[in-house]
């Protein structure tokens, strides 16, 4: 089985007009640890009634993490970005945006057994359909993840 593939490129975005077959939540949280379980709350209180089911959820909710956690810990962002898009019938898509002061961007590395961390992108690949980063509006980064529900 092929894992996801990173995509630099950004999905389409909805430019002009309105889908009703999206659905999309936007919020801002402080860069602190506590706000991580503040993210992970506001996916599993969204995700499931916008009729996606438990696994999708579950992943939503682990990927959305490991996004925040990897901006707060990776850049020097005082506020985290994250949006929650649901597209009809069965993709959601979970984007966290830095304001800055990292790496250039996102990159998976092997963890060893002995370390404590570095796995975080691991488990979004793992998890996502597909993911990726692109440049953010005004200086940040913008990583997401895209899962699709199989029911």
């Amino acid at each position: 089985m092929a894992l996801p593939q990173r995509m630099t490129m950004a999905r389409p975005l909805l430019l002009g007009g309105f889908d009703a077959g999206v659905r999309q939540e936007r919020f801002q949280l402080p860069a602190l640890g506590a706000s991580v379980a503040a993210a992970r709350r506001r996916v599993r209180s969204r995700v499931p009634v916008w009729g996606f089911c438990e696994d999708v959820c579950d992943a939503a909710e682990l990927v959305m993490s490991e996004l925040f956690t990897n901006a707060l810990v990776h850049t020097g962002s005082e506020q985290i970005l994250c949006v929650l898009r649901a597209e009809a019938p069965r993709t959601l898509y979970v984007e966290v945006a830095d304001q800055g002061g990292g790496s250039a961007g996102p990159a998976p590395r092997q963890a060893s057994a002995e370390d404590e961390g570095g796995r975080g992108l691991a488990l979004v690949r793992a998890m996502a359909a597909a993911w990726g980063d692109r440049p953010g509006l005004n200086g940040g980064r913008v990583v997401w993840a895209q899962l699709t529900s199989l029911v």
